[in-house]
Order: structure tokens, then C-alpha cells, then sequence
């Protein structure tokens, strides 16, 4: 890890770790923000991260935003899934799927825990993980009313919260006597305080046994329980709002990013577009000049052809003026011969077979033996890169371009 890695890890658990702090102080607003600037701070240690968003969606749900909860628990899980720590990941799904079914997705819910136990973990975390969708498992029977998979569940229970929820499953089912039983276990050591507030629910609103004097310590209990609540949930409600703008904002950069680059793509494939019509144009262009300047060989070579006297025709007793007919009407002709290094009989050869001579007549042009014209060809052709019999083409090409 390089010195500007351990930079980084260094600020984010700082932060991470006062966020914890001002968490226990109940200052739920300023713990946000060292938690936010915990996950800003570019750290590439995904665990730590993994908690940092855990911390943040616990928030979320103690203020009852269990859409933001949801949200930001899944951002915990992509970063625990990173990491070798299986039972961080598969905690990050159970509490993915607690907020599901606290949002009525039981289904939804259920998939998610399948997919935490279908996790490679020991025996001791497996068991430890089962237990916690097990309350994942009960919470959304609550919260779908069925109140007999509630008791089903929490079978056997032995931690506070699955005691609520089958506390909860028997008052709703109006069995008061069992209602009261588990609420009366709770109550004397339960210090969460929102199921503070479901016991005394349980209590003074079902058929129970219990006495006028209880009620009275319950109702005056009640008010501080109220109050504290109040106060807790609305620094809560802050921190997450808190949180929200951040998400926004996030969102937002991604947005223009994305925005940005659907931006590049177009202009891209536009550029590209120009481009093609501009090769398609220069492709037609080319196509035509070519075409214009083979119409235009055909016809001079054709009137050459048929010329009466194609010594006097092409003026061939002075080389000099030789070349001048060949560069005026085969464009250039002589000088991009010359430019390879051809001498005079090449040249010579060259104009009578792009003019299309037989080997007798380019014979008798030259004054020499029809059978030496072959190697003659062979040896020009040479010069230019190909063969005798592909002399021809190649001279047209070369007039043509």
C-alpha cells in the first residue's frame, strides 16, 4: 500500500470512528456527517467503506426511512461484496431484505436471505447468520399479518427482538395471556426505545391482567418514552435528510456524467457520420474523375489506333517531342516514367503497348526482331513492378491517376 493509500484509510477511519462516537453522544446529525465524510474520503478499503454505509442505513432505519435504508444498505453490500468478509456480505443482504419486508416485499424479502445463506461460512457464522433471518423471516410475516408464521419464527427465541415480534404476533392474534407473558419478560431490560413503546402498546390496549397500578407507572413512563423518542427521531429524521442530499447530489454527478457521455457518443457518432458521407463523397468524386479519365484514355488511345501515321502521330523520331505527346495526352505519362528510371527504349516500348501494338508492329517501331519484343517487355516491366503481361494494365492505371 503506497504512503497516499494509507493517507486515505487513515482520514476515512477517522472519520468512521467519530461517527461512532458522536452516535453513542446522540448527536445522530454531526455522526452523519463524519460518516459522509468517511465514505467521500476515496478510501480503496472496501470493508471499511461496507461499514460506513452500514452505519449510515442503520440511521435510516431508526428514522423509519426504510427506502433510503434499503438504498444505502445496498451500497454497504457492494462493497462487502468485495471483500473476503462473506458474513459482512451476507449480514448486508439480511438487513437488505429486513427493509424489504418492513416495506411489505416479503417475496422480495425472502430471495434476498436465500441469497445470504447460499453464502460459502463457517459453522459458527452460519449459525450466528441464520438466527438473524430468522428475524428477517418473522419481521416480514409481521408485517404481512401473518401472525402464525410470526410464531412459527420466533420458536424457541431467545433474543429481545424476536421476543417482541412474537410478543407483538400474540396480542395481534388476541392472546393477551401470552402477550402480556413475553411483554412482561421485556420490560425490565429492554432499553430500545421504540419497543418501549410497542410493550406499553401491548399492555394498556389488550385484555391483560394487568394492574391499575402498573398501568399508572406505565402511562407516566410513557410520556418520557414519548418525548425521547420524539427528540431522537426528529435528529434522526435531520441526519438522514442530511444523508438524502448527499445521495442527491451524488446522483446528480452521475447524472451530468452520464449526460456527458451520451453527449461524446453523439458528437462521435456524428463525427463519425461526417466522416463516412465526407470518404463516401471523396470515394464518388475519385470514382468519377477516374471514370472520366479512362473515357478520356479509351479516346486517345482509339485515335491513335486508327491514325494514319502514328510515327508522324506521335512525332517519334525526336524523343523530347515523343514525351511531350505522351504527358499531354496520358497526363504526365513520360515524366512518371522517367521519375522511375526508365531510358529511352522503355519509354518507347512503354507508349506502344499502352497504344495496344502487336509485337510485329512495336517490331517494326523499334527496328528489331518480333521475337526479341517479349524480353524487351519482360524487362521494362520489370523496372515498373510487374510482369510483361501485366505492362499494359499497369501504364492504363498510371495514365489514368
Amino acid at each position: 500500500m503506497n504512503i497516499f493509500a494509507v493517507i486515505l484509510l487513515s482520514s476515512a477511519m477517522t472519520c468512521y470512528q467519530n461517527g461512532k462516537a458522536l452516535r453513542e453522544e446522540g448527536k445522530q446529525v454531526e455522526a452523519m456527517q463524519a460518516f459522509i465524510e468517511a465514505a467521500h474520503s476515496e478510501t480503496e478499503d472496501e470493508a471499511l467503506l461496507g461499514r460506513v454505509y452500514s452505519n449510515m442505513a442503520n440511521m435510516c432505519r431508526q428514522a423509519n426511512d426504510h427506502e433510503t435504508a434499503y438504498e444505502v444498505y445496498e451500497m454497504s453490500a457492494a462493497h462487502f461484496k468485495k471483500t473476503d468478509d462473506s458474513l459482512a456480505y451476507a449480514y448486508a443482504l439480511n438487513n437488505m431484505a429486513w427493509e424489504q419486508a418492513v416495506m411489505g416485499e416479503k417475496e422480495k424479502a425472502l430471495r434476498l436471505v436465500d441469497s445470504a445463506l447460499s453464502l460459502q461460512l463457517s459453522a459458527i457464522s452460519r449459525q450466528t447468520l441464520q438466527a438473524k433471518v430468522m428475524e428477517t423471516k418473522a419481521a416480514a410475516s409481521l408485517f404481512r399479518e401473518e401472525y402464525d408464521s410470526v410464531l412459527y419464527y420466533t420458536r424457541g427465541a431467545e433474543n429481545d427482538y424476536l421476543l417482541m415480534l412474537r410478543a407483538q404476533a400474540y396480542s395481534y392474534l388476541q392472546i393477551d395471556d401470552s402477550a402480556m407473558y413475553y411483554a412482561e419478560q421485556l420490560l425490565p431490560r429492554m432499553t430500545n426505545l421504540f419497543y418501549l413503546d410497542d410493550l406499553y402498546y401491548i399492555m394498556t390496549h389488550n385484555d391483560t391482567n394487568a394492574d391499575a397500578e402498573a398501568i399508572r407507572q406505565w402511562s407516566s413512563e410513557r410520556a418520557d418514552v414519548q418525548n425521547a423518542i420524539k427528540e431522537r427521531h426528529g435528529e434522526l429524521t435531520k441526519a438522514v435528510q442530511l444523508l438524502k442530499q448527499d445521495l442527491a447530489k451524488k446522483e446528480q454527478a452521475n447524472s451530468r456524467k452520464v449526460l456527458l457521455l451520451w453527449a461524446i457518443g453523439i458528437g462521435l457518432l456524428v463525427w463519425g457520420a461526417v466522416v463516412v458521407h465526407k470518404q463516401r463523397k471523396l470515394r464518388r468524386e475519385k470514382s468519377d474523375f477516374e471514370e472520366a479519365r479512362r473515357k478520356e484514355l479509351t479516346q486517345n488511345l482509339r485515335q491513335l489506333q486508327e491514325a494514319k501515321d502514328i510515327r508522324q502521330e506521335l512525332a517519334w523520331d525526336d524523343l523530347a517531342a515523343l514525351c511531350r505527346q505522351m504527358d499531354k495526352r496520358f497526363h504526365g505519362l513520360a515524366e512518371t516514367l522517367k521519375a522511375q528510371d526508365l531510358n529511352e527504349q522503355d519509354i518507347r516500348i512503354c507508349v506502344l503497348v499502352l497504344i495496344g501494338l502487336s509485337h510485329k508492329e512495336i517490331a517494326e517501331m523499334l527496328n528489331c526482331s518480333p521475337k526479341s519484343i517479349g524480353k524487351l517487355k519482360d524487362l521494362t516491366a520489370k523496372k515498373l513492378g510487374v510482369s510483361g503481361g501485366q505492362l499494359q494494365e499497369k501504364l492504363q492505371n498510371t495514365a489514368i491517376l
